[in-house]
């Protein structure tokens, strides 16, 4: 027999002093998408801010050349979503699934995975457990902030070179795609709690993308509670935490508990 193959998500539980979040079900179950090139000690302090709350985890760190690589997203995306399905019927108390994704890296997983969702009938019965989504840094939509994420994240200098060639060539062949990531993320389908960060600062994601983004995000849905965002003036790509940790952890805060009173009230109202 050959080698069993490893879960492609990384799975930790809440600390175990942690509350419990939402009354009425188990731990709810929290999937962080890092992004492109992120180290699993950095991925690690947003999946502590989850553990700390008391949810359970799943994690995965992108590479750049899985992004470059036609069908590597599609392929992994399916088997993150086998191990969620999988989780789900294993834990059939747990009705609440959150995703956290981070730059292109995490957010073209996120799309993929949300799209399956949507569409396959052997995943729609997960729709209505997803209950909220953070968006941190995303989406890089313009081919110099793609080419600029991926030579922050290359190794070395030929690598580099390599991209400079790669890259244009990417964004032609996949302008399509990036339309409908887009479109994905903004969906009217989703109708579940957004919390976004960005920043001015940010020299890879424009901020009047994402503020594009948040309208279209916030004309989708039916209630515009379920939409919270902060635009930061001075914190680097991915880094807002690190910047402004306790504004980033009281937005975090507000997230959970609109989460908690949105369940409350869809239970009122069975």
């Amino acid at each position: 027999m050959g080698a069993q193959k490893l879960p492609i998500l990384e799975y930790l539980q809440a600390e175990n002093d942690s509350p419990l979040p939402y009354e009425g079900e188990d731990r709810p179950l929290v999937v962080v998408l890092g992004w492109m090139g992120c180290r699993r000690e950095h991925l690690l302090k947003y999946v502590d801010q989850w553990r700390k709350r008391g949810f359970n985890t799943f994690s995965f760190c992108s590479k750049p050349i899985q992004l470059l690589v036609p069908g590597v997203i599609q392929n992994k995306g399916d088997e993150m979503l086998e191990q969620i399905k999988k989780y789900l019927k294993e834990n059939r108390n747990c009705k609440s699934v959150i995703f956290n994704a981070f730059s292109n890296g995490g957010g073209f997983y996120y799309a993929h995975m949300i799209r399956q969702i949507h569409e396959r009938e052997d995943c729609k019965w997960m729709a209505p457990l997803v209950k909220g989504t953070v968006l941190d840094s995303l989406p890089a939509i313009r081919p110099l902030s793609i080419y600029s994420a991926f030579r922050l994240t290359s190794p070395n200098m030929f690598v580099t070179f390599l991209l400079a060639l790669v890259v244009p060539l990417f964004v032609v062949l996949f302008w399509s795609k990036m339309s409908s990531y887009q479109q994905i993320l903004t969906s009217k389908k989703n109708q579940w709690q957004h919390l976004i960060f960005y920043s001015k600062a940010d020299t890879i994601v424009h901020s009047d993308d994402i503020d594009n983004l948040v309208g279209k995000i916030k004309n989708n849905l039916s209630d515009v509670n379920h939409l919270d965002y902060k635009c930061f003036d001075d914190s680097p790509h991915v880094l807002h935490m690190r910047s402004h940790p306790k504004i980033y952890e009281d937005k975090l805060n507000h997230f959970v508990t609109s989460i908690k009173n949105s369940n409350l009230k869809k239970l009122q109202n069975k």
